[in-house]
């Protein structure tokens, strides 16, 4: 009889293996194979309480993925677990599948629809929004900000804005920035540490949002709970935001 998930001790790992693209039953016999050393399918479904059908097929698809390894002893195969580095793997190849199918839906569509409108709520969408907007980008290009929220945007990114960075750095996107309620010292820190990154202060406050401007889109970003991105996407009006920051960081100081 198949175990309960929820008696599993190890329920946590085997739902973030799940979040990774496992299947529930294959993330079951992975994590019954770690221990192991060339064990056989009788093993495995003892120790995940499966049934045999279930334990060979996941088998199957986590040696399509790298995942397990097999030797034959006495006629019989033997299992054994792949390093779990190889699930890093797995989710850069994956990761750049998703990036080369967005690549090839933006060139196959460009110019469908000339105006669209988006709205991401929450930390995770607002993060991985970020990191596609970002993608979008052309190499050498600019993105213009008028921040009015202080620090909330890296207090949301944490440890991811050190890819953010590595990607923007690699692109040469360059950021152009204009606060209106942050801190000059942190702001000079900012611009030495961070490369292509330019910022003004304007002297006098803002609405609690920041406006995002990229060639074809607007991003608005309102820090409420939960942390909502409103995303408009028109050539001719972001071009008119790009007129109207360029008006403001004249007016902003250094």
């Amino acid at each position: 009889m198949s175990k309960n998930i929820d008696d599993n001790p190890n329920k946590e790992l085997l739902a973030k293996l799940a979040e990774l693209g496992l299947s529930d039953k294959e993330a079951r016999v992975y994590m019954a194979l770690l221990p192991r050393q060339d064990t056989g399918t009788s093993n495995l479904i003892r120790a995940t309480g499966l049934h045999g059908q279930f334990v060979y097929t996941a088998l199957e698809r986590l040696e399509e993925m790298g995942l397990a390894k097999h030797v034959v002893q006495n006629g019989r195969k033997k299992f054994s677990a792949g390093s779990p580095e190889r699930i890093l793997a797995l989710v850069e190849e994956k990761k750049l599948a998703a990036q080369q199918v967005v690549r090839q839906l933006a060139q196959q569509f460009a110019g469908k629809h000339e105006q669209s409108f988006e709205v991401f709520q929450g930390d995770t969408s607002f993060i991985a929004h970020e990191f596609a907007l970002l993608e979008a980008c052309p190499d050498g290009s600019s993105i213009d900000i008028i921040a009015g929220s202080g620090d909330k945007y890296v207090d949301i990114f944490g440890v991811e804005l050190n890819e953010y960075e590595r990607i923007r750095i690699e692109k040469k996107v360059a950021l152009r920035y204009i606060s209106t309620s942050g801190n000059q010292n942190y702001l000079k820190i900012m611009a030495q540490t961070r490369p292509f990154f330019e910022y003004r202060v304007l002297p006098q406050s803002a609405p609690q949002v920041d406006t995002d401007i990229y060639e074809d889109k607007i991003n608005f970003m309102i820090y409420g709970q939960p942390v909502v991105s409103f995303t408009f996407t028109n050539k001719e009006v972001a071009k008119g935001y790009k007129g109207f920051f360029d008006v403001l960081w004249n007016l902003s100081t250094q």
